[in-house]
C-alpha cells in the first residue's frame, strides 16, 4: 500500500500513525493505554464518564488466563481510529476495513490470536450487556445487537488516572507472560522483543 497517499492522524506519543498503511513501528504501548484511557464509550452517552480502557478490562476478567492479554487488547484498533458507536459502523463500512487493519498490526506486534478469539467476543458482549444496565440510562430505542447474559461485574466510577494505571500495569503483566511463554529459556525475552517504544513505563 506504499503507493497510496499517506493519511497520519498524531498520537499522544507524537508519532505520526498512517491509517491507510499502518505498521508495527508506529504501534506503541503508552498510546493505546493513555487513549483508550481517556476515551469514553457509548459517545459519551454514559451515566459516569466510561472508558474503552476500563471497559477493556472487565473484559480481561473474564476470559481464560491465556486470552487475557487478548481482552486487554481487544479494542487496541481505537486508540486509532476512535471508538465509534455501533449503529454508525453499519453505514460507514470503511471504518470496519480501517478497524482490522489496524487490529491485524496490533496482534503482529504483541503476538495476539488473529482473528479474535470466540470467547473474547463472548466476554466482550457479556460486558456490554452488564454496562447496558449499570452504565446507560434506559433505552427507549432498538439496540443493533443480541446480547447473552450480563457479566457478574459491578461497575463503579474510577478516576482515568486509576484506569491509566491499572490498564498499564495489567498490560506490562500479560505482555512479559506472553513473550516468556514464547521464549522460557530467556525471562527478558518481553522487553527486548518489543522494543523500547512499545514496552516502556507507562507514563501517567
Amino acid at each position: 500500500m506504499t503507493d497510496i497517499h499517506p493519511v497520519h492522524i498524531h498520537t499522544y506519543s507524537g508519532i505520526a500513525f498512517d491509517l491507510r498503511d499502518p505498521q508495527p513501528a508506529m504501534v506503541r504501548l503508552d498510546d493505546i493505554v493513555h487513549s483508550l484511557s481517556l476515551m469514553n464509550r457509548f459517545n459519551g452517552a454514559a451515566l459516569f464518564p466510561y472508558s474503552v480502557a476500563q471497559h477493556s478490562l472487565h473484559v480481561a476478567e473474564l476470559v481464560p488466563a491465556e486470552l487475557r492479554l487478548e481482552g486487554l487488547l481487544h479494542d487496541a484498533a481505537e486508540a486509532y481510529i476512535g471508538d465509534m458507536v455501533s449503529p454508525l459502523k453499519q453505514v460507514m463500512p470503511e471504518y470496519k476495513a480501517v478497524e482490522a487493519r489496524i487490529s491485524a498490526v496490533v496482534a503482529e506486534v504483541f503476538g495476539l490470536f488473529y482473528p479474535e478469539p470466540a470467547a473474547v467476543k463472548q466476554a466482550d458482549l457479556a460486558v456490554l450487556a452488564a454496562e447496558r444496565e449499570q452504565v446507560l440510562g434506559p433505552s427507549y430505542g432498538p439496540w443493533f445487537k443480541d446480547f447473552p447474559e450480563p457479566a457478574p461485574i459491578t461497575i463503579k466510577p474510577r478516576a482515568w488516572l486509576e484506569v491509566k494505571a491499572s490498564f498499564g500495569q495489567a498490560l506490562q503483566t500479560e505482555i512479559t507472560k506472553r513473550r516468556a511463554a514464547t521464549d522460557p529459556c530467556r525471562p527478558d525475552a518481553a522487553a527486548e522483543s518489543l522494543g523500547d517504544l512499545r514496552l516502556q513505563e507507562v507514563r501517567a
